[in-house]
């Protein structure tokens, strides 16, 4: 039937939909990124954060909903399928989500479409289900409301009524979805799905890492100082992957498959909170690398991609021979975040963390002032 809901087991791995799904988010990451770049100040981090909020719930919502029913078939598939192209609406609006009037119109709508599909599915997979059934209509009647009244008040208002709201929104969502969790009804049939779908946004917000690397250095002539600078930007997106997948992702999997019941929806709800910041820690140290690469690559070339990419940021690092404050607070304070969430996300999981994480972290907050004063190896001129 094309609107059944087919069950997922302890053996359920994720699907090809939902990998095709997952390409929007690769193109949303990097739109937030631009985003960010392009304003390059404390203002800029602040848009791209409530950005990055709004798309983070819709993923998390459609990867926790992929783990209760089989997203290939019946209502699922056409529950993600209308998720993906509204999505991909959401993601074009996100360079005009805080201009006029229509871009963040559009960007708060399409959310709000995202949000009642993901409701309705929802509510259908939990079939005969009482008590599901209740919890759904419990926290989505919670959070739909409000949510919706502040992104859509925010896009009319505009200015930093705009930003208060939509960051409130973020938060009302979060607030709400965990509230009115605790002692639910809410089920995670799969403890292998939950750690694939959260490995492969990270490895996502890594790729978009190495396409600001990329692009970057694809815009100006091959010479040594630009392949030292790719290959240093490049070892560091590795020391991270090396960070998550090397022992953390292998123990979480672990610790979540040996819950049950309401306590392993407890214990991947947090996983699945901590996983934000996990990968808004990335997409920082993207806007931090890319800013570091097009500065140290300076004013040859396509001026107009250097803007396209960075806006006026690119050009006065270029100019000024510096990292500068900007692209060493992304840089240092994105790896920072993503070591503290890592540490946080490992405790969780295992009831400890790492010491070298915590230090890390540290370091790389202390070394911020260093980075901003970092000299920068320019290009020869064409």
């Amino acid at each position: 039937m094309l609107v059944k809901a087919v069950p997922t087991s302890e053996q359920h791995r994720a699907t090809p939909l939902e990998l095709f799904f997952d390409v929007v988010f690769v193109f949303a990451f990097i739109q937030v990124t631009h985003l960010v770049a392009a304003e390059a100040n404390l203002l800029g981090v602040l848009h791209g954060l409530a950005v990055f909020g709004v798309l983070w719930w819709a993923w998390a919502s459609y990867a926790w909903l992929a783990n209760q029913l089989h997203v290939g078939q019946g209502i699922g598939r056409l529950g993600i399928l209308a998720a993906t192209v509204l999505m991909v609406v959401v993601t074009i609006a996100i360079p005009e989500a805080f201009h006029g009037r229509t871009g963040p119109l559009v960007f708060a709508t399409g959310f709000i479409a995202v949000t009642l599909v993901y409701t309705v599915v929802t509510f259908v997979a939990a079939g005969s289900d009482i008590r599901l059934r209740r919890q759904v209509l419990r926290t989505m009647g919670a959070t739909i409301l409000p949510v919706s009244a502040a992104l859509v008040a925010g896009a009319m208002l505009g200015g930093i009524a705009q930003l208060v709201l939509w960051l409130g929104a973020v938060v009302i969502e979060g607030v709400t979805v965990r509230v009115t969790s605790r002692g639910g009804a809410w089920r995670l049939p799969s403890a292998s799905h939950f750690a694939e779908r959260h490995q492969l946004v990270v490895i996502l917000a890594l790729g978009e890492s190495i396409i600001s690397i990329g692009s970057a250095a694809s815009t100006h002539h091959l010479t040594a100082g630009v392949l030292s600078m790719a290959v240093l930007a490049v070892a560091l997106s590795v020391t991270m992957w090396w960070a998550y997948f090397s022992r953390l992702a292998p123990a979480a999997e672990q610790a979540v498959a040996g819950r049950a019941g309401e306590s392993r929806a407890t214990l991947a709800t947090a996983g699945t909170y901590l996983h934000a910041g996990i990968v808004g820690g990335i997409l920082l140290v993207a806007v931090g690398l890319a800013t570091a690469l097009h500065g140290a690559l300076g004013p040859i070339g396509t001026a107009t991609a250097m803007h396209g990419a960075l806006g006026t940021v690119g050009m006065a690092t270029a100019m000024h021979g510096a990292l500068g404050v900007f692209g060493a607070a992304t840089l240092g304070g994105g790896l920072a975040l993503y070591l503290v969430m890592t540490a946080l996300y490992e405790r969780a999981m295992t009831g400890r963390a790492a010491p070298a994480r915590w230090i890390a972290a540290v370091l790389a907050t202390l070394l911020i002032p260093a980075l901003a004063a970092l000299p920068v190896i320019p290009a020869p001129h064409s």
